[in-house]
């Protein structure tokens, strides 16, 4: 089996799930990265990069994988984190991913004010604008949806020297902080409207999401276009997530379908993150998994694909022999047992998608937007029933294409075995098992079928867990969990970062002992902060 020299994108994987205790907040305070002298576009395709790599990717991903289920944790923290012991309370375990979120929130706000600082070189660049606009938004809106109340109108506000205005920010509303990310997509809607025509020259090639020179080519030069069909699709997600505290579902619900048909036409345009090149960059659940080893298959995951004869019970997983072998049938795969596996490496069969180097990170997809049309046609129910069934349809042969991208990563360069997951597989198993399914309990199906798309090496665990979490606040639980600490001790959210805990004393007393993780849900799961 071929080893791959890993650089620094890997160590940087491995580092981002130490727990570690240093005050890294300090470091964010200060501007050492000198992009307070660094044009927008510049500062913005390291906001881009760290969004995708470390928010979406890293540790957020990776433990909402276990809690959600996706995975199981066999070692170390992440073992820690299965069994319940200490893990998801402990101010520790999320530090450095917070760091580095709230560094990208700094980041965006320093490009805004570049972009709209009379008389500056980045004066006119209407559209590097809006993207940090857009990346500001998804980055307060990982936030809030993971830890609740945090910190966000005076986080990331820097002085002209380039020191912080504030040194213990003040903590913001969930609710305060939603509209602000619903109002800052708005502005960049219609930034995207604009040109970039400041003296430092448009975003270009720094736009890693829709400048990369590996985009298809007819999109190429579509930059507005898609960043704005990124942003009412994000509206969409975003909508949907509140849905429990709306006050007029039906309009709610109906503006989700809107901006839906104004984003994504197909997975070429989806906001994504695709220059893993597997040596010198790679996917972030390949780094961690090579790293570490401290992931095994699901018991419960494989389970539900058994249950409904899902072609994707055969080509998900695979063990360790002298390369990583595709497990055919689902009867033979090693599975860790949900919330009690035994704490070891090179144990359990895994994922094979965990060693997909080279697949892309989804900020947002196209399957995830194809299954919220679907959950939004089956609420309002009647005649968008039939339309729901036919979203479906479409969402599960894109989740079905985005996975094949995964396994055959890690087929080409870490494993034997053959994947079909193609627009006929997708349709023979919807036409024979999701259909009548579907029929009898539509929202409940479309649940299910969202959950098992979001598996893999896209970073979609985070989104599975807040749609976890969302279902479960509607009394609409669709999602069946087997770990048996659900009982008391299934994490509502996550827990405030030591250096914020240790030096912010507002943060030190929302955090108490920690415990607050189990009994409190966020405001928009029906929580009070």
């Amino acid at each position: 089996m071929k080893k791959y020299g890993i650089t620094a994108i890997l160590a940087a994987a491995v580092i981002a799930v130490t727990g570690c205790t240093e005050d890294i907040m300090d470091d964010i305070n200060k501007d050492n990265s000198k992009s307070l002298y660094a044009p927008a576009k510049a500062i913005v395709s390291e906001l881009i990069t760290s969004t995708a790599f470390s928010t979406v990717g890293g540790d957020f991903s990776l433990y909402a994988s276990i809690y959600v289920e996706h995975e199981t944790g066999v070692h170390n923290q992440m073992f820690n984190a299965e069994t319940r012991r200490g893990e998801p309370v402990a101010s520790t375990t999320y530090n450095n991913v917070w760091a580095s979120t709230y560094t990208n929130i700094r980041n965006a706000k320093l490009a805004i004010a570049k972009c709209t600082e009379a008389g500056g070189l980045d004066e006119g660049n209407e559209v590097t604008l809006g993207v940090a606009k857009l990346l500001l938004a998804y980055n307060a809106a990982v936030l809030t949806d993971l830890f609740g109340d945090v910190p966000f109108t005076e986080a990331g506000e820097m002085k002209p020297d380039g020191t912080p205005k504030y040194m213990q920010p003040k903590i913001d509303r969930q609710e305060d902080i939603y509209q602000n990310v619903l109002q800052l997509l708005d502005e960049a809607i219609r930034c995207f409207d604009g040109t970039d025509n400041g003296l430092n020259g448009s975003l270009g090639a720094n736009d890693y999401i829709y400048g990369r020179a590996n985009l298809n080519a007819h999109l190429k030069g579509k930059t507005n276009a898609l960043w704005k069909k990124a942003a009412y699709g994000l509206k969409a997600r975003y909508t949907m997530r509140l849905l429990g505290r709306s006050a007029d579902r039906t309009a709610d619900l109906q503006n989700i379908l809107s901006w839906i048909n104004a984003s994504f036409a197909d997975a070429d345009e989806e906001l994504k993150f695709d220059l893993y090149d597997g040596e010198t960059n790679v996917n972030p659940l390949f780094g961690f998994s090579y790293s570490r080893d401290a992931l095994g298959a699901s018991r419960s995951l494989l389970k539900k694909f058994v249950e409904r004869n899902d072609p994707r019970a055969s080509q998900y997983f695979g063990g360790w022999y002298s390369t990583i072998v595709m497990i055919t049938d689902p009867a033979e795969v090693i599975t860790a047992p949900n919330g009690n596996p035994e704490q070891a490496q090179f144990y359990y069969d895994l994922a094979i998608a965990n060693y997909a180097a080279t697949a892309p990170t989804q900020l947002l997809s196209y399957h995830e937007l194809q299954f919220l049309k679907a959950e939004a046609l089956a609420r309002l129910g009647g005649g968008n029933t039939a339309l729901a069934k036919s979203a479906l349809k479409e969402a599960i042969t894109a989740g079905f294409a985005n996975l094949q991208t995964a396994v055959a990563s890690a087929l080409d360069r870490w494993a034997e075995g053959q994947v079909d997951l193609s627009a006929d597989s997708a349709e023979h198993y919807f036409n024979t098992v999701v259909a009548a399914r579907f029929d009898a309990d539509p929202l409940r199906e479309t649940a299910i079928q969202k959950y098992l798309a979001f598996a893999g090496a896209s970073g979609e665990s985070l989104e599975a867990y807040n749609d976890y979490r969302r279902w479960k606040s509607l009394n609409e639980p669709c999602i069946e969990l087997a770990n048996p600490h659900n009982s008391d001790r299934f994490p509502q959210r996550f827990s405030y970062a030591i250096d914020e805990v240790t030096n912010n004393p507002a943060i030190r007393e929302a955090y108490g002992n920690g415990q607050y993780v189990y009994t409190e849900p966020v405001w928009w799961a029906g929580g009070s902060r």
